[in-house]
Formats: structure tokens, C-alpha cells, sequence
């Protein structure tokens, strides 16, 4: 028996009802009208031969295999972008100027910048980090081609959401603390929005805390904590061997959501298999 061939267009209609909240507001966004975003989304279930969503009340809620399907589109329509963008930038020149949040800094993104870097030889690409209201700033100055930045609530962001994380607690494995002393805390500087929404939630919960360590250096942060010096705040994507995610065990406060935006000049050509790189990512 013959494997369906799954059409681009049909994936992309299914990815849209999702991203978009229904079928719509997905119709709106594709400039379809919703009979044929319907008829697409019965044409892909016909293909495929499952039930990609079912009837919960009055709303449609994926399956399944509606929600297996929904991380297989994604990546093979983003496979699909890469490769038409791929050709489209290969004989690009230029610079492209960008800047990073200190919270966004590390972990796969230097490997991603590193392979867009070898992808366009031509390309001056200059990275920046900083702290996102700065970068902000600058981008509106004209200063970067595309800036990524993290706000803890989401009517603060800028630009396009990448994705949402939790801010969490994170200590050495094993780290011990009684809860009657102060707790030690290794942060980056005053402008760090992370230190400020923790020792806010510490101090809502009266709990008491001290700065130890302060720092402008992602390396240096966890190595503070992983040697039981103290405890930081970071998204929980943060933690690394000989780390854990503390607060749950030790009764610290909830922390909020962190959101990851991606800002970028209109009309940007430079950069694009970039942007692709980075939605998939976050």
C-alpha cells in the first residue's frame, strides 16, 4: 500500500489552526476562507487515516495522533523553509547586526549563530549581548538588524513570540537549606530582570535571602551554583550536570513565565534562514 504523500499546503493549514487559536482565526491568518480551511483539514485526516481532532463541548481539541502529527508538520515545514531560504542567501554579502539578551545568551544558540556563520561566508554577522531593555532601545536607534529579548510578562514583549518557559529555581544536586537562614542567591547585575522577580517572590513569602555572588558571566553563575555557593533564578532550560531544579523540595515561591521574542528589521532578506533556525529552536 502506497504511502500518502503529505502536501505542504495541508500542514501548514493544520499547523495555523493550532498557532492561531482555531479554525477562524486560522482562516483569517492564511487569507482562506474557514469552509476551506475545513475542507483541508478532512483532506489531511483522509490522507493520513486518523481523527486529527475531536469535540470537546462547542470547541475542536487535537487527538492523539492529532498531537503527534502537530511536531512532525512543524519540523518538516521548517525543513521545507530552510531549504528554499538556503538558496535564496547563499550569495548573500553584508553585515548583519544583532543582540542577544543575557538570558538567551547560551546553551544551542552560539552553535545555530556558528552555522549560519559557515552557511554565509559573506556575511559580517556581529552578536551583542546585553539586557533586553537596552537592546530594545537600540534596535529602535537603528543600531541592530534583529534583536532577541525576554520579558516576564507578555504584554511587555516586542515583536514575534518565540516561546514561553518557566523561571525556576535551580541549586548544586543535594543542596540542603533549612529555611530558617538566609537564602544565598548568585545573580547577575541590577538590571537582570530574573534577580528582580525572584527576590520580589522571596520577599512577598518573607522568606530572607542575602546576594553572595554577582556576575555578568552566564559560566560564572553556574559555576557559583554548582559548587553550593548559592541558588540562582533561571528558565528551567538552565540547568546543567551537577545542577536541579531546587523549588519544588525545598519550598521556595513560584516563579512567573519567561517570554523569548524575536524583533527584526521589515523587509529583512539577511538573516532569514536565521529566523527560521531560531523558531525552531525556541
Amino acid at each position: 500500500m502506497a504511502l500518502p504523500n503529505l502536501s505542504s499546503d495541508l500542514l501548514r493549514t493544520f499547523v495555523s489552526v493550532i498557532e492561531q487559536g482555531g479554525f477562524i482565526k486560522a482562516a483569517d491568518f492564511l487569507h482562506k476562507t474557514q469552509s476551506t480551511v475545513s475542507q483541508q483539514i478532512k483532506k489531511l485526516e483522509q490522507e493520513v487515516g486518523v481523527d486529527l481532532f475531536s469535540a470537546d463541548g462547542r470547541k475542536r481539541v487535537l487527538t492523539n495522533e492529532g498531537e503527534m502529527l502537530l511536531g512532525y508538520a512543524r519540523r518538516m515545514l521548517a525543513l521545507q523553509d530552510d531549504a528554499i531560504a538556503s538558496l535564496r542567501v547563499s550569495d548573500q554579502s553584508g553585515e548583519l547586526r544583532m543582540g542577544v539578551s543575557q538570558g538567551m545568551s547560551e546553551g544551542v544558540l552560539p552553535v545555530l549563530l556558528a552555522d549560519f556563520c559557515r552557511a554565509n561566508p559573506s556575511v559580517r554577522f556581529n552578536v551583542e549581548t546585553g539586557f533586553s531593555a537596552d537592546l530594545n532601545a537600540g534596535f529602535e536607534r537603528g543600531e541592530y538588524d534583529l534583536i532577541l529579548t525576554l520579558t516576564m510578562d507578555q504584554s511587555e514583549g516586542k515583536g514575534d513570540l518565540l516561546g514561553v518557559e518557566p523561571l525556576s529555581w535551580i541549586g548544586a544536586e543535594g543542596w540542603q537549606w533549612s529555611g530558617y537562614r538566609e537564602l544565598p542567591l548568585a545573580m547577575y547585575v541590577n538590571k537582570c530582570q530574573f534577580r528582580r522577580y525572584s527576590v520580589k517572590a522571596l520577599e512577598q513569602d518573607d522568606i530572607p535571602w542575602r546576594l553572595v555572588y554577582t556576575t555578568t558571566s552566564y559560566q560564572g553563575l553556574m559555576a557559583a551554583v554548582k559548587s553550593g555557593l548559592a541558588v540562582t533564578a533561571r528558565p528551567q532550560s538552565a540547568v546543567i550536570e551537577g545542577t536541579e531544579l531546587i523549588g519544588d523540595r525545598l519550598g521556595l515561591p513560584d516563579l512567573p513565565n519567561v517570554y523569548s521574542w524575536l524583533r527584526y528589521k521589515p523587509g529583512l532578506e539577511r538573516g532569514r534562514v536565521l529566523l527560521k533556525g531560531l523558531r525552531l529552536w525556541l
